[in-house]
């Protein structure tokens, strides 16, 4: 599968110059994806570089009020060109599909202080605050606060891992020595994935063990 963006570019790639590019909408367009590229090489060099589009893929909003499924005639088909010649150019200089210009506005308002004083947005990287607004983007997506909480923690603390115990706490292993920066990400993070009133046990250089086990290898702590 790929984007319009991705096509376009691998036709300039092959020798294709931007005038001789044609984005085509007509039905030869596969449902599946929503670019590809075709006739870009003949014996002979490269030739006019057609790209059949399927519109509805991402630009559903713009394409329904131009072109019915079905024949589409000859002009509709350069007006659609038209367009799509500047939307692939969007989408290629900003580096985003639809998913990631809705992670760049939350992004935006993340540094903007939206999440308020309870995320401190120096103590993260411009790359960990993109990964909190991509996380929180699918928890508003799907819900799923407990894999979301798990994903973006295993993004920021690589030894990490979450237990889920039967009771709904939750027990959290950073692996690692405290740090005052550290325990207010963990603090933000917790406030932004969790859900209120969630209980989460937090063990940073400690490694939890089983109460009154004397053979353990690690000692006798208490496995929450």
């Amino acid at each position: 599968m790929k984007r319009l963006w991705q096509a376009a570019m691998e036709a300039r790639e092959n020798g294709i110059r931007e005038n001789d590019l044609f984005f085509d909408v007509a039905d030869t367009s596969s449902p599946y994806g929503e670019a590809t590229v075709k006739n870009a090489y003949t014996p002979f060099g490269p030739v006019e570089g057609k790209v059949a589009v399927n519109p509805y893929y991402s630009y559903e909003a713009i394409f329904g009020h131009l072109i019915r499924p079905g024949r589409i005639p000859e002009l509709t088909q350069y007006l659609c060109d038209l367009i799509l010649h500047h939307l692939w150019k969007v989408d290629a200089f900003s580096g985003m599909d639809l998913e990631a210009f809705y992670v760049r506005f939350l992004e935006q308002d993340i540094l903007a202080g939206a999440f308020g004083p309870e995320v401190p947005v120096e103590d993260f990287t411009e790359k960990e605050i993109r990964s909190i607004a991509y996380f929180y983007l699918r928890l508003c997506r799907t819900g799923d606060y407990e894999r979301c909480f798990c994903s973006i923690l295993s993004g920021l603390y690589k030894n990490s891992w979450v237990n889920a115990r039967e009771d709904g706490s939750i027990v959290l292993v950073l692996n690692q020595k405290s740090t005052p920066a550290d325990e207010r990400r963990i603090s933000a993070i917790r406030s932004v994935f969790l859900q209120a009133g969630r209980k989460c046990r937090v063990f940073w250089d400690i490694p939890p063990g089983i109460v009154e086990c004397k053979e353990t290898p690690i000692g006798n702590f208490v496995l929450f």
